[in-house]
C-alpha cells in the first residue's frame, strides 16, 4: 500500500494525516501536487502528521524536502508532526531536522505557526540552499 492522506483544518492550519508507505512511486508525486494545490488555494500553514507512516524510503524523504521547498517558496509553511523513529533518525543524520521543523504535539505545532515562523522558514531555506 502506498501513502494515503486525509486532511482536516485545525485553527487555520491544514493538517495532513499520512498513513502507509511513503516510497518511490506515483503516490509520492500525488502528495506533492496536493500540497501545492492547497497552497495555491490559499492554505499557507501545512502540518504533515507522519504518525501513521509505516515506512519512508529515500525517495519519500526526498519528496518531503521537495514539498517543503516548494511550499515555502510559494509563501507557505510546512512542519512535520510525530515522525516515527526511523524517519526521525534519518532527519537527524541528514540534518534535515534543521531545515524542516519537527513537532511532537499537535496543539503545540498548530500554535507554532506565526508570521515570524513563516519568515524564518524562508530564511532557513535560503541559507540551506546557498
Amino acid at each position: 500500500m502506498g501513502v494515503v492522506a486525509g486532511t482536516r483544518l485545525v485553527n487555520g492550519v491544514m493538517v495532513v494525516d499520512l498513513a502507509g508507505r511513503l516510497t518511490l512511486g506515483p503516490e509520492v508525486e500525488v502528495l506533492r501536487s496536493e500540497l501545492l494545490a492547497a497552497v495555491d488555494r490559499g492554505e499557507r500553514r501545512l502540518l504533515l502528521n507522519c504518525h501513521g507512516l509505516t515506512y519512508v524510503d529515500s525517495a519519500g524523504v526526498g519528496e518531503l524536502v521537495s514539498a517543503y521547498s516548494a511550499v515555502v517558496r510559494r509563501g507557505g509553511e510546512l512542519k512535520l508532526l510525530k515522525p516515527n523513529g526511523r524517519l526521525r533518525e534519518v532527519l537527524q543524520i541528514t540534518r534535515l531536522d534543521t531545515l524542516i521543523p519537527v513537532c511532537e504535539d499537535e496543539e503545540t505545532a498548530v500554535t507554532a505557526f506565526t508570521p515570524a515562523s513563516s519568515l524564518n522558514a524562508k530564511r532557513t531555506l535560503d541559507r540551506y540552499t546557498e
